[in-house]
């Protein structure tokens, strides 16, 4: 009797063994004996999704072109920023949005040359909106702006987008203090005009606010 009792319990043994790994079946990575559906539409659904939140996260203004621009003014003062003063307050470049070899010829002392970078959407979270005889008439800020970086692997400020990175070379108030009226922004906080730009000179990279 005991060796019967035995031979059951192993057989329930086993048997359980047997239904546990036909349950953790399912759940072994496709890259250890299973296999992707081919034409997945879970998968491909979920691929479109990541690369429609990437572009959202990298050029979507949101609007927000309405007031730096049209309040605030700072396409105005792009027009006249140098590639070489969007690096040194910060600024990043996409190396890959720009032919090969370009920035080794380009004169980074030349607005012209910021004005071709933001038609390119190569400044990273600087969106620029141009009519059609190619000025520029509006920018926007994105997302990218503080959250992506650069490898600097072409030069310091540019080369491959890191996204979700933090940009700590990124000097908001100066960034900022470049717009030609910062007025609406003085109002809203009961100061004049030289209190907020003095404020925002006293940031530095890094750094931000949240009371201004």
């Amino acid at each position: 009797m005991a060796r019967k009792e035995r031979a059951l319990l192993f057989l329930k043994i086993a048997a359980a063994g047997v239904l546990l790994l036909l349950a953790l079946a399912p759940l072994a990575p496709a890259g250890q004996g299973g296999a992707a559906a081919p034409n997945d539409p879970i998968a491909a659904n979920a691929g479109r999704m990541v690369d429609e939140g990437r572009q959202t996260f990298r050029y979507d203004t949101f609007g927000d072109q309405v007031f730096w621009s049209r309040i605030l003014g700072i396409h105005e003062a792009l027009k006249t920023v140098s590639p070489r003063t969007a690096l040194t307050v910060g600024l990043k470049v996409d190396a890959d949005a720009l032919p090969p070899g370009i920035l080794a010829h380009a004169n980074l002392d030349d607005p012209a040359v910021t004005a071709e970078l933001l038609r390119r959407n190569a400044v990273v979270g600087v969106r620029g909106f141009f009519n059609q005889d190619g000025t520029l008439r509006a920018a926007g800020i994105t997302c990218a702006l503080c959250h992506s970086t650069v490898d600097d692997s072409v030069a310091p400020g540019v080369g491959k987008r890191l996204d979700g990175w933090p940009n700590r070379d990124l000097n908001v108030g100066a960034v900022v203090n470049l717009a030609p009226n910062l007025q609406p922004v003085a109002t809203l906080l009961g100061v004049d005009e030289a209190t907020v730009r003095t404020v925002l000179q006293s940031w530095g990279p890094g750094r931000f606010d949240a009371e201004l």
